[in-house]
């Protein structure tokens, strides 16, 4: 093998030595060459194979030499027939073939070869090879381009022709070269009427001369925008032109753009006629209006200033306005000022100013900065006298505060009405008595606070004020408790010029007497109504066990009339021996003198019967309620109960309270609670979760509507562990009364379920999260390709059409720098779609400390004085190195780039884990330039948003650091204060998955 390496160098390079080199040089160069290099020997066999090749082949060195030449290219079978057939006669072999690559299939290479003889005579071919991939990629976007380059060029050319503006091509003598066909439109000629003539032949008589001034100054400035001129219709008409020129001195053209302005003629005649009619209004009007500089100084005065304070305004001009103003408000007055300097809009506070004959005038004044306007370059002050104004508010504000004062202090409600009914004062007794705030009250109509019983009687007598009248009368409101308030008031018409504006009103607050009153009508009402809706028997009997009254229910139930019974002893009516056991009873409630319960059977009425004696010092009260049905649900559930015993589900039984009665096995497996553990208890107190606790209140309501439900609860078993369970409520109903009695719960468990529901709800997000994502990527394609695009195809056209040379340098430079755009748009696509695949990442353990030292290290040294880092402990997170590392490396490189000039760079860098939430935030924290967020922050973290544009950037850190933050589950926020710095908070999920 070194032979033959020997010989193939002495071939490579023969008699060029000075003297033989050592064969370890020819072997490492061959190793090392960036070349795939091979030595195949006459029957196929590979005497040596370098690295290169390894890498090309996909295949390690032994297996390519054991395998033969066949494993590099499958056309040869075993190998070369033999060298002198393969390399033909003169030794050398040229060929693009395809060499096997186990996992791309063929690659397309080009071959070149050389046959020598090694020692011994053997024939020995040296191979080279070239990977032709790139170069074919190349050439295919090369033919794409040129593809696309054809399309956009028959697209502009159909723009140019359909453009509503003629464009077209002077040469410098004034014939016309080029128009497009818009000129038939807008001239009435064809363009093939127009080209090769002078533009001299169109123009109207009265323009020629000012167009040639235009292009006298064409040919100086090169530019020109916005002449006007006249041309001749082809039908006789004058047809107003404006034209933007460009004149390129090199190529010999002019370049225009010609826009048809006749329709805006009138409407800049009306415009003049507007300008001329301002004038007036400015010299004749009673509002002074001035323009002064930073120091105060007039720069113009308006006419009306003679109206205002009897100077001309050629007096005033080049005056300092503050030497008029009265001494006293100067100050103040050059507060606003110095406010107005600062960019606010301000309507100044009245002030005092001196007018011609010396006598101070109350002024009001608003100033609006435009120093952004070059025309203007001050502030433009609007002045008015407002001294007569002023005295009569003055005088009217001493009138407000006496009434104002018999209006807070008076010690019964106070208030005013619109003529709408609308409160438009009220006093703090009425703020009391309405218990909410004054602002709660004004501005709403009286009959909102109204009990409905009074909204009628309240309009009549608002009516009857209205007509003028004065009324006292009686009503009832409800305040912010809903609490009802009975009042007196008395209200009287405001007139004003003998109409009514409104409504004066004094109320006293009458609750605690009407309520007593009410209480009193009320009270024998309500104990009589009682007795009788009553749906269960009751009666009372006195000392002597006399009847003192009984209920209708009792009626039916006994069979008895009221008349029939009243005044007579129980055991009289219903014999001893048959009511003996409710007899001795009713003995022992009095005996004890504390009411008792007790659940008997009647044979008298066939029936279960549920009684409780109230007795009392009159004697005592019966109450009989028929049970029969809630005997038989009793029988029933135990039948229940040894059903449920023996179902895998959790079973339990619940009384009409929701307290728990009974339970099965499933229950306690499921629970961890036995039935000793629970009885007497309600489910929701022990079972529920943190996060159901606010469902049991639900649960509670729903089983006061006695009717079955379903209900999905998160519950907590006695262990601690969190698992969901579908609840199946059924109520055993009373057929008697209807009331529920009992409940039955069955309680599946349906954590799994739940579970996947979760995560079908976080694959929605995710997939509306991409679905964003693609449309930012197509923006970027359909939007930020076209404008660099349309440049290459203009500027080809441009090169494609000159033969001079610097006009071709100039052009190939702009396609360079136009080539450049378009590699930035391309590699920003290509960041959207990394961005896109790093979501394919697994997450992995990743050190927080490591991942913060290599973004600082990426940083200049001389670009921040000091950086202050506070993990705050924190060493491993789980999460997606990618983004981890990109989220950091481009919020520090946008603290270094946005940092101010005027102090060096100080970088915080935080990290707080909510544990909570699984939620991991990292700060990044400086103070460079900070950013506007009143006015950016709905676009900061936009796709290509940018704030500052002093240094270079293209507006996608941001966007990308939201997007990657999103994608981990977490989002960003910024607080930012411009010239003071900037904090971003970024929260990732660090869970598991």
């Amino acid at each position: 093998m070194e032979e033959t390496l020997a010989a193939a160098a002495e071939i490579a390079a023969p008699g060029l030595q000075k003297e033989p080199l050592p064969l370890l040089y020819f072997q490492e160069l061959l190793e090392h060459s960036m070349e795939p290099m091979l030595l195949i020997a006459g029957e196929g066999e590979l005497l040596y194979v370098n690295k290169a090749l390894e890498e090309l082949a996909g295949k390690p060195r032994a297996t390519l030499l054991q395998e033969g030449v066949s494993a590099v290219f499958p056309f040869s079978g075993g190998g070369f027939p033999s060298i002198a057939t393969v390399f033909g006669a003169d030794g050398t072999f040229s060929d693009t073939l395809s060499l096997l690559h186990p996992v791309e299939g063929g690659i397309p290479v080009k071959v070149n070869a050389r046959t020598f003889f090694g020692p011994g005579g053997q024939a020995v071919a040296s191979v080279y090879l070239k990977d032709l991939r790139p170069s074919l990629e190349a050439q295919e976007k090369i033919v794409g381009q040129q593809e696309t380059l054809k399309v956009a060029l028959t697209d502009l050319q159909q723009v140019l022709e359909n453009l509503v503006d003629m464009i077209c091509t002077f040469d410098l003598d004034g014939n016309l070269l080029h128009i497009n066909k818009i000129c038939e439109k807008i001239l009435g000629y064809s363009p093939e009427e127009l080209v090769g003539r002078h533009y001299r032949e169109f123009i109207h008589p009265e323009d020629i001369t000012s167009t040639q001034g235009d292009t006298q100054e064409l040919q100086q400035t090169q530019v020109t925008y916005h002449f006007r001129n006249r041309y001749l219709h082809k039908n006789g008409s004058m047809v107003y032109l404006s034209w933007t020129s460009s004149l390129v001195k090199e190529g010999g053209k002019v370049y225009c753009i010609a826009r048809d302005i006749t329709s805006m003629i009138p409407a800049e005649e009306i415009r003049l006629e507007n300008e001329s009619r301002l004038q007036a209004l400015l010299q004749e009007g009673f509002e002074m209006i001035a323009v002064i500089d930073e120091k105060g100084v007039f720069k113009f005065v308006s006419g009306s200033v003679k109206n205002v304070l009897g100077y001309a305004p050629e007096e005033l001009v080049g005056m300092d306005a503050f030497t008029q103003v009265h001494p006293d408000d100067v100050a103040h007055l050059l507060e606003q000022h110095r406010q107005v300097l600062n960019g606010q809009n301000l309507l100044f506070s009245p002030f005092r100013c001196k007018n011609r004959r010396g006598a101070w005038r109350w002024l009001e004044s608003r100033a609006v900065n435009c120093f952004h306007n070059p025309t203007i370059n001050g502030i433009i002050v609007n002045s008015r006298d407002v001294t007569e104004r002023l005295q009569t508010q003055r005088q009217l504000e001493r009138s407000e505060k006496m009434y104002k004062s018999l209006f807070d202090f008076n010690p019964d409600v106070a208030y005013s009405l619109d003529t709408n009914g609308r409160f438009t004062s009220v006093n703090k007794v009425a703020v009391e008595l309405m218990q909410m705030p004054e602002e709660e009250i004004l501005n709403r109509h009286f009959n909102e606070f109204a009990q409905l019983d009074y909204v009628e009687h309240n309009e009549r007598q608002f009516q009857r004020v209205l007509r003028g009248e004065a009324i006292t009368t009686e009503s009832s409101l409800l305040n912010a408790n809903q609490e009802e308030v009975f009042y007196t008031f008395t209200e009287i018409p405001i007139l004003i010029d003998g109409e009514v504006v409104g409504v004066h009103g004094l109320a006293k607050d009458i609750t605690h007497v009407k309520r007593q009153q009410l209480l009193l009508e009320e009270t024998a009402k309500r104990l009589n109504n009682i007795l009788e809706s009553i749906k269960d028997a009751f009666f009372t009997l006195d000392q002597e066990w006399r009847f003192t009254y009984v209920n209708p229910e009792f009626e039916k139930t006994m069979k008895a009339r009221k008349e029939d019974l009243v005044g007579r002893k129980i055991t009289e009516v219903y014999d001893p021996a048959i009511f003996e056991p409710f007899y001795r009873q009713f003995q022992r409630a009095v005996g004890k003198r504390a009411p008792i319960h007790f659940e008997e059977y009647s044979t008298y009425l066939n029936s279960w019967l549920s009684v409780t004696v109230y007795p009392s010092e009159e004697g005592f009260s019966v109450y009989v309620k028929g049970i029969n049905s809630r005997k038989r649900a009793e029988a029933e559930l135990k039948k229940l109960s040894l059903v449920a015993s023996k179902t895998v589900n959790s079973v339990y039984i619940t009384d009409e309270e929701a307290r728990i009665e009974w339970v099965n096995d499933g229950f306690t497996r499921l629970t961890g609670y036995t039935l000793e553990e629970v009885v007497g208890r309600k489910p929701g107190d022990f079972l529920a979760s943190p996060a159901t606790q606010a469902n049991v209140f639900s649960i509670r309501e729903k089983l006061a509507i006695e009717k079955p439900f379903v209900q999905e609860v998160e519950n907590m078993s006695k262990s601690g562990e969190v698992y969901w369970s579908k609840l199946d409520v059924t109520p055993i109903l009373d057929e008697h009364s209807g009331g529920a009695k009992k409940f039955i719960v069955i309680e599946t468990e349906i954590t799994g379920q739940k579970k996947a529901e979760e995560e079908r709800v976080r694959l929605t997000d995710e997939l509306l999260r991409r679905n964003r994502h693609l449309e930012q990527f197509t923006y970027i394609v359909s939007h930020n390709l076209r404008s660099p695009v349309a440049n290459v195809l203009g500027l080809t056209s441009l090169l494609m059409g000159t033969e001079d040379r610097e006009m071709q340098l100039t052009v190939t430079d702009k396609l360079r720098h136009t080539a450049k755009g378009l590699d930035t748009i391309i590699r920003d696509l290509n960041d959207l779609l990394s961005l896109q695949g790093g979501l394919l990442e697994a997450r992995e353990k990743i050190s927080l400390p490591e991942i913060v030292e290599q973004a600082l290290l990426s940083l200049p040294n001389e670009s921040y004085q000091h950086v202050t880092i506070d993990l705050n402990g924190i060493q491993e997170i789980i999460s997606v190195r990618s983004f981890m590392n990109s989220i950091l490396s481009n919020l520090l490189t946008n603290a270094v780039k946005y940092r101010s000039l005027e102090r060096p760079l100080d970088i915080k860098v935080t990290a707080r884990l909510e544990e909570a939430s699984n939620l991991l935030c990292l700060s990044v924290s400086d103070n460079g330039l900070g950013i506007n967020l009143e006015k950016e922050e709905k676009n900061l973290f936009g796709l290509y948003k940018r704030f500052h544009f002093h240094v270079a950037g293209r507006g996608l850190g941001l966007y990308l650091v939201k997007m990657q933050a999103e994608a981990l589950g977490g989002a960003v926020n910024v607080q930012s204060k411009p010239g003071v710095g900037s904090t971003f908070n970024v929260f990732v999920n660090v869970a598991e998955s």
